[in-house]
């Protein structure tokens, strides 16, 4: 295994790629009670174009990872979260636009919780009974979201700015569209983003390294699987400028929502060019309007902002785009508070003093996350999977200079490409 040493971390991860692609990372965590295991695959809810594992092209209704997710948990025979309360290992998972992760941990029968977890992941079982009784499920969830603000604040946004990129669909799908899935579908999309050259294991807490690497390798060498094959993913073409610019919608609130969205453009970026651009946008946000800069205070103390207004950059490998929002009791004004006060930092610039802040801040936050094995383990697979190495962050942190702070100020924060949404109290 090749073994990597973060020493002003006093941490060792220990990384390896198995005969049958799988990348195995094991990180040790001496005193810890608990151990924690991450399965994952790059497949996520915007992967809905690609060529199978037979090169067949294949285009599946949205909202599929997600169900398969599910359906991840059905065997033949047994019930898998019935066998792991016995073990007394807890297990969870979850699908985002790039991912799917399955989790186990739990402070005692952890190996054998994680073979299990291994084993019922590399194991689909669907019918299309199972299915069709899911189908009802996940109906059922969509439309509960479909009445939280919050989440139809988001929703709204997305599609405003976004044309045809697949962010813009929520991660479950639709009603309509969940409703198309067959299980020869979930085997399909299974086959091909589910083989092990395809997926991330990280393991985390108090065990013996070689131990644990005998153990997941003699537990792969005992299946065979398909040939890997390059998975080829294909997205829509998607304009620059956003869809739609402005959209009220009227739901059961106390006070309105606003939401404005900056869609960015990634120009191609990959690996630690992504990682800095990443670094850049964060930073950036932190220095307008963290509840330490001045213009939140501003908004604050003139009552258009609570202490839930959110900013926040979000992007992957094909999309990027900014969040600024909250309750208020005036989004007009908000709108064109943030706008004036924005323009003005655009025009004089972040401080030193604030970039030196931020990066304090930002590395005491990154050593604070290997202490937590989900965050470490998450973020670390989440990066891996954009073709990030987790561990060059502080790095990138470090070499960032003030032009490249004010270089993204002035041209991420591109009011032309801002989406705005509003949800107002019903009439």
């Amino acid at each position: 295994m090749n073994k990597i040493t973060l020493a002003n971390l006093y941490e060792t991860q220990y990384t390896a790629q198995l005969s049958n692609g799988l990348t195995l990372i094991i990180h040790p965590k001496r005193g810890y009670h608990s151990n924690y295991a991450l399965f994952a695959t790059r497949y996520g809810s915007n992967d809905n174009e690609f060529c199978d594992i037979e090169g067949q092209h294949q285009k599946v209704p949205a909202g599929i990872a997600h169900f398969l997710e599910h359906k991840m948990f059905d065997e033949q025979d047994g019930n898998i979260f019935a066998e792991f309360s016995a073990m007394g290992v807890s297990v969870n998972a979850y699908t985002s636009n790039d991912m799917t992760a399955y989790m186990a941990y739990g402070t005692r029968n952890f190996k054998k919780g994680l073979i299990r977890l291994v084993d019922f992941v590399q194991n689909p079982y669907f019918t299309a009974e199972s299915v069709a009784k899911e189908q009802g499920i996940i109906a059922q969830e969509i439309k509960m979201y479909d009445d939280h603000p919050e989440w139809r604040l988001q929703r709204n946004l997305l599609e405003g700015m976004y044309h045809q990129h697949p962010v813009r669909i929520d991660i479950a799908g639709t009603v309509d569209t969940i409703s198309e899935i067959t299980a020869e579908m979930l085997y399909t999309c299974y086959n091909t983003f589910y083989h092990p050259s395809n997926m991330v294991l990280y393991i985390v807490g108090d065990f013996d390294v070689e131990e644990i690497r005998i153990l997941i390798e003699e537990n792969q060498k005992q299946k065979t699987f398909l040939p890997a094959r390059p998975i080829e993913r294909f997205y829509p073409s998607e304009p620059a400028a956003i869809h739609q610019s402005d959209k009220v919608d009227h739901m059961s609130v106390a006070i309105p929502l606003l939401a404005l969205g900056i869609k960015n453009d990634l120009g191609g970026k990959t690996g630690r060019e992504l990682l800095k651009y990443e670094i850049l946008n964060v930073v950036v946000c932190t220095a307008l309007l963290d509840q330490s800069s001045v213009l939140y205070n501003k908004l604050y103390e003139q009552g258009l902002v609570t202490e839930d207004f959110d900013i926040h950059y979000e992007g992957a490998t094909t999309y990027a785009y900014i969040y600024m929002g909250g309750p208020t009791p005036d989004p007009q004004a908000l709108k064109e508070e943030l706008r004036q006060g924005i323009a003005l930092v655009q025009q004089e610039g972040i401080s030193l003093a604030d970039l030196q802040r931020i990066k304090r801040k930002f590395k005491g936050l990154y050593s604070l996350s290997f202490d937590s094995q989900a965050t470490i383990a998450n973020r670390y697979v989440t990066f891996f999977f954009k073709g990030i190495d987790f561990n060059d962050y502080p790095i990138i942190l470090d070499e960032i200079t003030l032009e490249d702070v004010n270089n993204c100020l002035r041209t991420c924060f591109d009011w032309s490409r801002v989406a705005k949404v509003i949800i107002q109290a019903e009439d």
